[in-house]
C-alpha cells in the first residue's frame, strides 16, 4: 500500500508525494507500544463493496432558487461503484488515542473556549499531514492492516450506508425542517436558520455567533445504519482525495485529482450550518488547515491492498491559460494623457427576486468586493477579487481576471471569470495580490514573483479566521501550494472576525513585504500591519497595540523609510480621514488629521507611489515622483473638474503630493466626461453610477498599481480604470 507523506519542504507545488511506508524511519519499542493501544482503542465496521448514488440528492426546487448556491459542486450526480470491500472506524479519532503518537498535542486540548478537553473527544486542531502520518505510524507497527484516510467516495458510501436522502434517517422534505438534531435539544448548536444573508441586507448576527463550549465524546448518538457513530455531527474529518468538480465519468474506484490545492473535508460540525450536515455536501481545506471544527477518522484495510492511482487533471482556470512566459518590453511614462475605464464583466441585480439564483453565472455573483490588482512580468495584469450572494455565505468565493498584454501594448482583459483561490464552504474573506519589482529594482536575486495573501475561514461565516499565503514564479500559470501563516497571524481560527487582509499591500525598498489587515491579533479590532523580511516565508504581527484608527488601511513607502497611511474611520477621530505615519514599519504611529473627507460605508482609498511617471512633470521642476491618493467626498471637496476648472467635486477623487503627503496641490475629479454623463454599472453590488464632470464613482473598494509605462489601473472589482499622470494634471 502507499501513504501520501508530508511535503518535505513549505511552499512546495500542489502534488502529492507518494513514498512506500518502509521509508518510514525506526521507532522505539515505546512507540511501538504506544501504537498498538491506539489500534486497540479504535472499533471498526466492515463496509461492504457496492454502488451508490454519490452527489446532490436534493428536490430541484433547492437548485433553481437562493439556496441552491452551497450545492453546485455536488453535481453531476451520478452512480460510484466501490468495487472493495473496506473497514472505517467506528467514530471519530480521540484525543487520547492520538496523542500517544504527539503528546504535545495535549497542550491545544480546550484551546477553543473549552472544545475538546476529554480524552474520548474528538481530537481538533490537526492539519492533513499530521492526520496522514498518524496513519502512516498505526500501519507501521501493525503487520496485518494498513490505515488511511478514507476516499471521498468511500465517506459518503458510508454516510449514506444505503440510503438516497439528505441525511441518513430516511426522510425527505425541506432541510431545515426535518433538522435532525431538534428532537435532542440541538447540544452541538448547530446552526438552522438560512444562513445566506442577501446582500448583507439581513445579518441577524448569522455571521458573528460565537463557538461555546460542546460535547464532542465520540460515540454518543445513535450510529447510522451501518453502525457508524458521529458522521453527522462532532466534527469535519479529512479525505484523502484533493478537492475538485466531479467528473462524470469518475465512477469506479474514485480517488479525485493528481494534484490540488485544498483537501477535501466531509461531515457536518458543532457550530456549524444544518445544510453542511446532508450526506452529498462537500467542504474543502488546505492541508494546513487546523482548527476547533476540525478532526478525522481512519479506514483500515488489509496488507496489501492499494487505491487506483489518482488520474484526473484539474481543468486550469480561464486566467492560468495561455500564459505568456515572455518579459514585456515596457516603454516610457507619455507626457501625452490617457484615461479609459473598462467593465470586465455585465451582470445585474434584482434583489427583490426569491428566484434570482437562477440568474447567477455562478461562480459569479452578484456582490463582488474588495478588489487586488497587480502586474506581471510578461505585461498582464491580473486581479482579483470576492464574490457571492452576500459577503458571510458558504458560496463566498475569489474571483480572478487577467487583462492580456496585447502586441501593440493594450490590455484586453477576458471576458470569462474563474475562480482564483477557493476553499468549498468556507469563507475566504479578503486577498492581497502584488508583486516583487521593487526587491528586484533594489538588487535582490530572486525571480520575479507574484504575492497572493487571502483570509479563510472555519466555515460559512465571516469569522474564525487565518491567513493562508502562496507565490507564482511564472506569471500566475501555476502557484506555490496555499500554506496557513502561522509565524504572525491566528493560524488556529480562533474568534479573530477580522483577520482579512484589507487595504492594501506593497513592497519597501529593503525588501520588506507590507501587508495591512483588518485586526490580527486577539483583542485588536482595528487596522494593524504586518510584515515580511524574508520574501514571505515568515512574517510577523508588526502592529500590537494602537494601529490606525479605523479599518481598511492604504499605505505607501515615504522616501525617509516612514510608512504613509490613510484608514476609514467614518471621520471619528478629527471628522476628516485619519493620517498616521509610521517610523517602524507599523509597530507605533504618529496619528492627526488630514486634508480629505473621512470615508463611510463602502468606501477604501487607495494609495500608490507613482514611481513609473515621467519625473519631468514634476511641476517644480525638481523631478519628483508624486504620491497618488484617490478617495471619496459625499458632501464635496475643493478641487478641479473634469475640464480642469475650479469645482466641487463629489464621488471619487484624484489627489497627488509632490512634497510625501505634506501637502496635496491638486485634487480633481475621477471622471473624464467633459459634458453630460455617463451611466456605469459598478462593483460590488452592480449599482448604476453616473459620472459626469463634478461626479465620480461614489462607492468602491479600490486597489491600483502602476505599470512600468506609468499607467495606474485602478479598479473596484468590476469596473477597471486606467489613467497616467499627464492626465491627472489635465495636461
Amino acid at each position: 500500500m502507499n501513504i501520501i507523506l508530508k511535503a518535505l519542504k513549505p511552499f512546495s507545488l500542489c502534488t502529492s508525494i507518494f513514498l512506500p511506508l518502509t521509508l518510514l524511519p525506526p521507532i522505539s519499542a515505546t512507540d511501538a507500544a504506544s501504537a498498538r493501544l491506539a489500534i486497540q482503542s479504535m472499533e471498526f465496521q466492515h463496509i461492504p463493496a457496492g454502488t451508490f448514488q454519490m452527489g446532490a440528492d436534493l428536490d430541484p426546487s433547492y437548485i433553481t432558487n437562493e439556496r441552491g448556491i452551497f450545492i453546485q459542486d455536488e453535481l453531476p450526480s451520478r452512480r460510484v461503484t466501490l468495487g472493495y470491500d473496506f473497514a472505517m472506524a467506528t467514530t471519530e479519532v480521540t484525543n487520547q488515542a492520538f496523542e500517544l503518537y504527539k503528546a504535545e498535542q495535549h497542550e491545544l486540548r480546550g484551546k477553543a473556549h473549552g472544545i475538546s478537553e476529554g480524552n474520548q473527544e474528538a481530537v481538533v486542531f490537526v492539519n492533513w499531514f499530521d492526520a496522514m502520518d498518524y496513519c502512516a505510524w498505526l500501519s507501521f507497527h501493525d503487520p496485518v492492516y494498513d490505515y488511511r484516510l478514507p476516499t471521498e467516495a468511500e465517506w459518503e458510501y458510508a454516510f449514506r450506508a444505503g440510503t438516497t436522502t439528505p441525511y441518513y434517517d430516511g426522510k425527505t422534505g425541506d432541510i431545515y425542517e426535518m433538522n435532525p438534531f431538534a428532537e435532542n435539544g440541538n447540544p452541538q448548536n448547530v446552526l438552522t436558520e438560512w444562513a445566506v444573508t442577501t446582500s448583507n441586507r439581513t445579518t441577524n448576527g448569522l455571521a458573528w455567533t460565537k463557538i461555546s463550549d460542546v460535547d464532542l465524546t465520540v460515540g454518543q448518538g445513535e450510529p447510522n445504519p451501518w453502525g457508524l457513530h458521529d458522521l453527522m455531527g462532532n466534527v469535519q474529518e479529512w479525505c484523502l482525495d484533493w478537492y475538485g468538480p466531479y467528473d462524470a465519468s469518475d465512477t469506479t474506484n474514485p480517488v479525485g485529482y493528481i494534484h490540488g490545492e485544498s483537501k477535501v473535508v466531509r461531515g457536518g460540525a458543532h457550530h456549524n450550518y444544518i445544510q453542511t450536515f446532508r450526506s452529498a455536501n462537500r467542504i474543502s481545506s488546505n492541508r494546513s488547515t487546523a482548527h476547533a471544527m476540525l478532526g478525522f477518522r481512519v479506514v483500515r484495510v488489509p496488507k496489501g491492498q492499494t487505491l487506483p492511482q489518482p488520474h484526473l487533471e484539474l481543468e486550469p482556470p480561464v486566467w492560468r491559460k495561455n500564459v505568456s512566459p515572455s518579459p514585456f518590453a515596457w516603454t516610457k511614462d507619455s507626457a501625452d494623457p490617457t484615461f479609459e475605464i473598462t467593465s470586465i464583466y455585465d451582470i445585474e441585480s434584482d434583489y427583490d427576486s426569491p428566484q434570482k439564483a437562477a440568474e447567477f453565472l455562478i461562480p459569479l455573483y452578484t456582490h463582488n468586493h474588495s478588489p487586488a490588482i497587480t502586474w506581471t512580468e510578461n505585461g498582464d495584469l491580473l486581479m482579483n477579487w470576492f464574490s457571492g450572494d452576500s459577503e458571510k455565505g458558504q458560496e463566498l468565493t475569489v474571483l480572478g481576471a487577467r487583462g492580456r498584454r496585447l502586441p501593440d501594448g493594450s490590455v484586453q482583459w477576458d471576458r470569462e471569470i474563474s475562480e482564483f483561490y477557493k476553499e468549498a464552504d468556507r469563507n475566504v474573506h479578503g486577498a492581497h495580490l502584488w508583486n516583487n519589482a521593487v526587491r528586484l529594482e533594489n538588487g535582490f536575486d530572486e525571480p520575479f514573483t507574484l504575492y497572493h495573501l487571502n483570509g479563510v475561514s472555519t466555515d460559512g461565516r465571516w469569522s474564525r479566521l487565518a491567513m493562508v499565503f502562496r507565490t507564482s514564479i511564472d506569471n500566475g500559470a501555476t502557484w506555490t501550494e496555499p500554506s496557513v501563516v502561522k509565524q504572525a497571524f491566528d493560524a488556529f481560527h480562533l474568534d479573530n472576525n477580522r483577520n482579512i487582509p484589507q487595504g492594501n499591500s506593497f513592497t519597501m525598498n529593503d525588501g520588506t513585504l507590507i501587508s495591512n489587515s483588518d485586526g490580527g491579533i486577539e483583542g485588536w479590532t482595528g487596522a494593524s500591519i504586518n510584515v515580511s523580511n524574508n520574501g514571505g516565508r515568515t512574517w510577523k504581527v508588526q502592529t500590537l497595540q494602537n494601529g490606525p484608527p479605523g479599518i481598511h488601511v492604504a499605505g505607501v513607502e515615504l522616501n525617509n523609510g516612514n510608512l504613509l497611511l490613510f484608514s476609514r474611520d467614518k471621520g471619528e477621530m478629527f471628522g476628516t480621514m485619519p493620517r498616521s505615519i509610521s517610523p517602524d514599519k507599523g509597530a507605533s504611529f504618529e496619528i492627526s488629521a488630514s486634508p480629505f473627507p473621512g470615508i463611510t460605508n463602502v468606501q477604501r482609498s487607495a494609495l500608490l507611489r507613482l514611481r513609473y511617471s515621467d519625473p519631468s512633470l514634476d511641476p517644480e521642476g525638481l523631478d519628483r515622483l508624486p504620491i497618488l491618493h484617490v478617495s471619496f467626498a459625499d458632501d464635496g471637496i475643493a478641487g478641479l473638474d473634469a475640464n480642469g476648472e475650479p469645482a466641487t467635486i463629489f464621488g471619487s477623487f484624484a489627489a497627488l503630493s509632490w512634497d510625501e503627503g505634506e501637502t496635496w496641490p491638486l485634487v480633481r475629479v475621477l471622471s473624464d466626461v467633459r459634458s453630460g454623463e455617463e451611466i456605469w454599472h459598478a462593483a460590488p453590488w452592480n449599482e448604476r453610477i453616473v459620472l459626469d464632470a463634478t461626479h465620480g464613482q461614489p462607492k468602491s473598494y479600490w486597489d491600483a498599481t502602476q505599470t512600468p509605462d506609468g499607467l495606474v489601473y485602478l479598479s473596484d472589482g468590476r469596473l477597471v480604470y486606467s489613467f497616467n499622470l499627464a492626465w491627472i494634471l489635465n495636461q
